[in-house]
């Protein structure tokens, strides 16, 4: 740790507090670094003066204007009748070291050497006490008073507070100390030398630090005449913790004094201060603006809802808060306020606050109308053509304290504040967004706001940790079957895979492979059982994967592909089924060819029409970035084609190095679907180097990645929120004149 005392050359490890008599020769002085840019020096010599000009290591550059702090000698000495100390501003040295120093007032030079060490401000402390006897409170009275003129950081902090907790006097204690989610700590004791106002005061505890402080005062008829109680707010520069507080030191009538906490002080939190600020409220005395401030600690949240006993016509109800880790909280519910009362609403959680209203979506919400048209407080009835009183928002995650509650904070025209305390139920992404877009009537206008503006930005923000290996059960010798490992992927799509093990366990090439089927923990505790009677039956080598925090068949078949250690893996959706034989086979030796590269057969429906047959940069006229080209044709069209390079593969069936699936940091997370999340990792295997290939003569047959339960709307929703997430990370990609480079079919 660094010395600041070193900015002053060092020669002996002399304790200055313990002898200081080498400033008593009137020749050498002592200099007490504060932080690095000034530094306190004391002395003594025969002048008392308040500012003087100084000459630093006797060179005229180095010249500037010193604040003094001077006393009479307790004991006079030949060498000088009073003791000073100058407060130096040392900026202009340029880190070079304090030799000499030359006060020069009027005709007068007086020159000094610096001590061989710096004192700290404890040492300082005690050689002005032994110097300065009854006027040690004094001195550091105006010591602090120039110290604070100007910025404060945490080690010029640290010097005043040291110095402070030396000369200031006590008076009174703090009996009470509270919290609030808006960062001010409530304080109520008594004080003989306080007086209402709002000033600046030093919090010494853990760590020290400077607050703007709000003080009312009380009768206290248990105390003399000359104390009184006092309530009041602290809003400390940085984050204080009420427990941490030891002392309030603050400048009263007659110089600094410092408050102590009491040892049996009651601590309240967040929750039960407002009411101690209501009770104590009737009885304080101070400024306007004092009491203005109590009454708005007052009015803060203490856990319960009170829109609903505002006297004005203004009211509120929350449908859903849905809280998705690694984004944020998305809002549903309704304001009624037909005349404008409530000026803004915000999100709020301990010392973190989002304004909602800026940026929500208003919908219709016409059963609102109706059940308080004509109720009181609103009796003048409600515009039966306004029904925009529902609103969706999303809101990024809070800081604060992760166990203190959410809550909607109404601010009201009249300064009041109203309250609706929130109750977030945790959710994927997929959940949250399908939810509310099930919440929304498909022809509501306001729909694709709701969309654009909170659906979109709350899957942007996801950012989840990658899926991880939940329990592994091997079925046969695993470990002993090299070659590469054929990873099948389950989402909740596939209800049966007993055809695709019996298909890869007929056939000669795909026998003797290792096969990990990876899938949700609930998905595999479904099929679990199953798999293994079946692999057993065909003496398959089995590696069951169950996987945590697994949405989709992508997230699947990362987990999967954590599960093995081998170079190559091939990738296969449990939905598709080998078209023909010698796929396996196919892929292999077109893999081989190339290595280092992704590498995808065509995927065919039932009825033999292409499904996907290579994603390809589409045209300048085309609203997609990508395209598939043959989607929609007969397979018999593509079958003679040449394997080709296309701008990224699919990932339902391919096959690949293993590690160049983690050197990218897998599938990114904010996907809906699978189609754009597939996309998106092609993309980004192409930046870091990997091509992609497309064989037509290996074929797999499957149906769409589509939840067959989903309305179609809800569909068709989906992959435009898809689509717009895609195009937003990877626009720059396919700006100007931006192309994929690719080889000529082979």
């Amino acid at each position: 740790m660094r010395d600041d005392r070193n900015i002053l050359p060092i020669t002996n490890a002399a304790k200055p507090a313990g002898n200081h008599s080498i400033v008593m020769e009137g020749e050498m002085v002592v200099g007490c670094p504060v932080d690095d840019t000034l530094v306190l020096v004391m002395g003594i010599g025969n002048f008392n003066l308040e500012h003087v000009a100084v000459f630093l290591n006797g060179d005229p550059a180095l010249s500037l204007k010193a604040t003094l702090v001077c006393w009479p000698l307790k004991n006079a000495s030949p060498a000088g009748t009073h003791g000073f100390v100058a407060v130096l501003p040392t900026g202009i040295l340029r880190r070079a070291s304090l030799k000499t120093i030359m006060f020069q007032h009027k005709a007068k030079v007086t020159r000094y050497t610096f001590a061989n060490r710096g004192a700290s401000v404890g040492d300082l402390i005690a050689m002005i006490a032994d110097l300065a006897g009854a006027n040690l409170p004094s001195v550091i009275d105006g010591l602090v008073e120039a110290l604070i003129s100007g910025p404060i950081g945490r080690k010029k902090l640290a010097a005043i507070t040291v110095l402070l907790q030396a000369g200031a006097r006590s008076d009174g204690c703090v009996e009470l100390i509270g919290g609030s989610d808006e960062g001010e700590i409530f304080v109520q004791g008594w004080a003989q030398d306080l007086t209402p106002s709002v000033t600046r005061l030093f919090i010494s505890g853990r760590a020290s630090s400077l607050a703007e402080c709000v003080i009312s005062v009380f009768a206290r008829p248990d105390l003399n005449d000359q104390a009184s109680g006092f309530a009041g707010l602290l809003l400390a520069n940085e984050t204080v913790e009420a427990s941490d507080i030891e002392r309030l030191l603050f400048r009263g009538r007659r110089g600094w004094r410092f408050t102590e906490v009491y040892d049996r002080r009651l601590i309240v939190g967040s929750r039960e201060t407002p009411s101690h600020v209501r009770a104590i409220l009737p009885r304080v005395r101070g400024s306007t603006e004092i009491l203005l401030r109590m009454r708005s600690a007052a009015n803060r949240f203490d856990g319960t809802e009170t829109v609903s006993g505002l006297p004005l016509p203004v009211r509120a109800g929350i449908d859903n808060v849905l809280r998705v880790d690694g984004s944020g909280l998305l809002v549903s519910g309704w304001l009624l306020d037909p005349d404008g009362h409530v000026e803004s609403v915000k999100l709020r959680r301990h010392r973190g606050e989002c304004q909602l209203d800026g940026n929500w979506t208003r919908i219709d919400r016409p059963d609102v109308t109706a059940e308080f048209d004509n109720r009181a407080p609103f009796n003048a009835g409600l515009d039966p053509n306004r029904h925009a009183h529902g609103f969706v928002a999303f809101a990024p995650e809070l800081s604060g304290d992760s166990t203190a509650p959410f809550y909607l904070e109404l601010c009201l025209s009249d300064q009041r504040r109203a309250f609706l305390p929130l109750t977030p139920i945790r959710v994927t992404s997929r959940e949250a967004v399908v939810r509310q877009i099930r919440a929304i009537d498909p022809n509501a206008w306001a729909l694709r706001h709701v969309v654009d503006h909170q659906l979109v930005p709350l899957l942007r923000n996801v950012s989840r940790p990658a899926p991880e290996i939940f329990g592994v059960a091997d079925v046969g010798a695993f470990d002993d079957i090299e070659g590469p490992a054929l990873i099948i992927g389950i989402d909740e799509r596939v209800e049966e895979v007993g055809p695709l093990i019996a298909l890869l366990a007929l056939d000669p090439e795909t026998r003797g492979l290792p096969v990990v089927i990876a899938g949700a923990t609930d998905v595999i505790d479904r099929i679990g059982v199953r798999v293994r009677r079946l692999a057993q039956f065909y003496k398959l080598s089995v590696r069951l994967v169950s996987a945590s925090g697994s949405e989709d068949l992508y997230d699947a078949l990362e987990v999967g592909a954590r599960a093995v250690s081998c170079e190559t893996v091939v990738f296969l959706a449990a939905s598709l089924l080998p078209r023909n034989k010698g796929w396996f086979n196919k892929l292999l030796t077109a893999y081989e060819m190339r290595k280092n590269c992704v590498l995808s057969p065509t995927l065919a429906y039932e009825d033999d029409s292409i499904r996907w047959a290579g994603t390809w940069v589409a045209g300048a006229h085309s609203d997609r970035a990508l395209i598939s080209r043959y989607a929609g044709y007969p397979i018999d069209a593509v079958t003679g084609m040449a394997t080709t390079e296309v701008a990224t593969a699919t990932f339902e069936c391919c096959i690949m190095p293993r590690e160049a699936l983690f050197s990218v940091d897998g599938f990114t997370r904010g996907y809906m679907g699978t189609h754009e999340k597939g996309l998106d990792l092609g993309l980004k295997l192409k930046q870091s180097g990997l091509k992609s290939y497309w064989l037509p003569s290996a074929q797999m047959l499957g149906s769409d990645d589509i939840i067959v339960s989903e309305k179609a709307s809800t569909v068709a929703l989906i992959e435009r929120i898809d689509r717009q997430i895609f195009d937003a990370r990877w626009a720059r990609s396919f700006g100007k004149e931006n192309t994929v480079k690719m080889e000529t079919p082979v």
